[in-house]
């Protein structure tokens, strides 16, 4: 338990900007400065109906944080819950993480090197369980790539190194022939005994090649077009993506490739500007991007009766919201919701009994019996509704933690307890996120 809850407040550490720059580690998190040319019009949310039955995976992870015009399953993992699609790699069907919070496609080879997070060690490859290998030999359309490495680390500890190559990738009905990606031979990781890797859905600022130097050491940045771009760039796909995350556990949820999966929904949609929002290294060059928002603010009470005020005007038959105007990123890759410190000890304080700081694993901890108080998140004037039952978040028989945590430095973050939510729409190519409220039941 104690690793579960150091893991996810890390994860949470490495995934971080917000509206003014902050020193974090080796990171500074800013709003980058973006100049805005008319966008396109929004994405039409055409209904795709290519919907493939979902899985369960029993096992415990927290790692980071997938169709012509289809979906394509997730399976929920426990624990630290990520959400795993079928892809087919070379010919070769390989279960990968689906990650809106990072960009690389990649998979673990043959004969890697397994080392432990925590001191670096090696140790015995299936300790990193990682799923079936992916093995070159028994592709036809592998190309490699020359003088250039994959690297990426993540504040758990966690790191990947290897080669990178071109390969078929095709996943729910897109064919992508020449896919760029990672193929893993040294691994520090916590796997779930499923994925084989990951695909990214953030934008190409976050993919980790850099070009091979004389000296060994890493040299500067290479960037390539992420799976997902290279779908709507040169497959005739719409840029746009859609999730929803399930919240019965034998279920993971549906992903939708341009448009939306054929489940029910509000009619209402919030619609919201992507800013550009980044990490920066030491020399000021943009390193990470991610889907990042404005919120109105988030709405607390402990009384089912209370009636919000989300538009910012003074007004005395109605509860303000709390952490106005906040830059959050959306994240499917983060289990659950990382808001302003002063907001999270609110939230705490709203359950009954009232949830507890545990100053040795940095948490809110919570009686799995409590009640939970109402909690939404305001966008454009819309608040969402956070179901109860992604308010207490069991990590053991008798212990619980609140699905939602202070940021502590680190970045704000809707993750799965907001999205279990919503059906969340990114369209990239008008910049834009759209929300739509779900009812309380499994979209699968």
């Amino acid at each position: 338990m104690l690793a579960f809850l150091l893991l996810v407040c890390a994860a949470t550490a490495l995934k971080a900007p917000s509206s003014l720059p902050r020193q974090y580690g080796d990171f500074t998190f800013s709003r980058l400065q973006k100049s805005r040319t008319k966008l396109a019009e929004p994405s039409e949310l055409k209904v795709t109906t290519n919907v493939v039955n979902l899985r369960k995976a029993d096992v415990a992870s927290v790692s980071s944080t997938y169709t012509q015009n289809g979906t394509t399953p997730l399976i929920s993992v426990e624990g630290g819950q990520v959400f795993l699609a079928n892809v087919l790699v070379g010919g070769q069907e390989y279960s990968m993480v689906v990650d809106t919070g990072s960009s690389d496609p990649w998979l673990a080879t043959t004969g890697f090197s397994c080392h432990d997070p925590i001191d670096d060690a090696s140790i015995d490859e299936e300790l990193c369980e990682f799923g079936p290998l992916y093995n070159s030999n028994q592709s036809t359309t592998f190309v490699p790539i020359e003088n250039q490495e994959f690297d990426i680390s993540y504040a758990s500890g966690e790191y990947l190194t290897g080669d990178l190559a071109y390969e078929s990738f095709r996943m729910a009905g897109i064919d992508v022939p020449n896919q760029q990606f990672g193929i893993i031979d040294t691994a520090a990781w916590y796997g779930d005994g499923i994925s084989s890797g990951l695909v990214g859905f953030a934008y190409s600022s976050l993919t980790s090649a850099f070009a091979e130097t004389e000296t060994g050491s890493k040299g500067p940045a290479v960037l390539y077009n992420p799976l997902f771009v290279n779908m709507y760039e040169n497959e005739g796909v719409p840029p746009v993506f859609s999730m929803a995350i399930d919240r019965v556990q034998s279920n993971g949820g549906i992903l939708g490739i341009g448009g939306i999966p054929d489940i029910p929904h509000a009619p209402y949609w919030a619609s919201t500007e992507i800013h550009s929002v980044g990490v920066n290294d030491t020399s000021g060059e943009p390193v990470y991007e991610f889907y990042t928002i404005d919120v109105d603010g988030f709405a607390v009470s402990n009384s089912t009766s209370t009636q919000f005020n989300p538009y910012g005007n003074i007004n005395p038959y109605k509860t303000p919201l709390i952490g106005n105007e906040t830059d959050v990123i959306v994240d499917s890759g983060t289990s659950l919701c990382y808001v302003p410190d002063d907001v999270a000890a609110e939230i705490a304080d709203a359950f009954n009994p009232p949830a507890y700081w545990d100053s040795s694993t940095y948490a809110y901890f919570v009686d799995c019996e409590a009640t939970a108080p109402v909690f939404g998140v305001s966008i454009e004037q819309k608040i969402f509704y956070i179901n109860a039952e992604d308010l207490i978040i069991p990590v053991s028989e008798s212990l619980c933690v609140t699905g939602v945590q202070p940021r502590m430095g680190g970045l704000n973050i809707l993750g799965g307890t907001f999205m279990k939510n919503v059906l969340t729409v990114f369209d990239i190519g008008a910049e834009q996120l759209r929300f739509a409220a779900r009812q309380f039941y499994s979209v699968s």
